[in-house]
């Protein structure tokens, strides 16, 4: 829920991770309220200040869940990369007129499935974005790589879940790296990949996205932020401090459950029946997409 409250509408807060003044009252989604909102929002008005001093009391008493942690320090990575080479690459929406959903930076995954340290720029740099080194690949196109980025928060939690195989999946059940990386063809059909999930920043498909790199002075003509305000949760300290600087304590306290080697029967028939979870790929074999 966090990741909306940033005045651009990234993970984090874009903008420098300043509150949306035009938002002053927390919005349910459109399938109702769910549990986990009303407690958010329990003795509030509802405003985002509220709420925001609600989820900062919930994070400094039972701590960041370690798939925020990881996705926080993604993003302040890729910030650093970007006040360091004075190249912000960011993934956006471009049809709400946000900033960004999210930043891209070492961390992040291309749709051909390979990582954006893969990817080379020319040395002039003219190119849209980088080819990948490693594949057919011509332009890095950011895609998410953790199922929270795209509202599916439970499946880390079950019990076997190996977040190494999960990948973002089309509408045709195929992983986005069975596609081809070039023109999206489907591996099964002569369709192209769209997205059978939804941004958990701005609600939109992957194919309302764009992945685009800008310089800082072109950042700073549109009134974007830069260097240190383009920083993840600098609005927020009390959070910030929990997941990038916490106390020894905090460190060492753990809320999760015993580890158990044994995978849960959910999990078990995603290996199975899945192709975006590494089940059925042999019946695929050969057939375009790519392993």
């Amino acid at each position: 829920m966090l990741a909306g409250m940033g005045g651009g509408g990234g993970r984090g807060g874009g903008r420098g991770g300043a509150l949306a003044p035009n938002m002053p009252q927390m919005l349910p989604f459109s399938g109702g309220v769910s549990k986990s909102e009303r407690m958010l929002c329990a003795n509030t008005d509802g405003s985002v200040e509220q709420v925001t001093a609600n989820i900062e009391q919930a994070v400094q008493q039972f701590g960041p869940s370690p798939g925020a942690k990881k996705m926080m320090k993604a993003e302040q990575a890729a910030a650093e990369e970007a006040v360091r080479s004075g190249l912000y690459g960011v993934w956006r929406n471009m049809t709400n007129g946000s900033d960004f959903c999210s930043r891209i930076g070492p961390h992040s995954r291309c749709f051909c499935g390979c990582g954006y340290s893969d990817h080379q720029w020319s040395a002039g740099r003219r190119e849209l974005a980088p080819a990948c080194t490693k594949c057919p690949c011509k332009q890095f196109k950011y895609i998410p790589r953790r199922p929270e980025e795209v509202g599916e928060w439970w499946l880390p939690r079950r019990r076997g879940f190996d977040i190494n195989m999960w990948r973002a999946k089309c509408k045709c059940n195929h992983g986005h790296d069975q596609h081809d990386p070039n023109n999206l063809r489907c591996p099964a059909s002569g369709g192209r990949y769209t997205s059978a999930w939804l941004c958990v920043c701005c609600e939109g498909k992957w194919e309302d996205h764009e992945s685009l790199w800008e310089s800082e002075q072109e950042r700073r003509m549109e009134n974007k932020p830069v260097g240190e305000a383009f920083m993840p949760l600098t609005s927020t300290p009390g959070i910030h401090q929990a997941i990038f600087n916490p106390s020894p304590e905090e460190e060492a306290r753990s809320h999760s459950l015993p580890h158990r080697p044994r995978p849960e029967r959910a999990v078990r028939l995603m290996q199975e029946r899945c192709p975006n979870y590494g089940g059925g790929r042999a019946a695929i074999a050969g057939g375009g997409g790519r392993g």
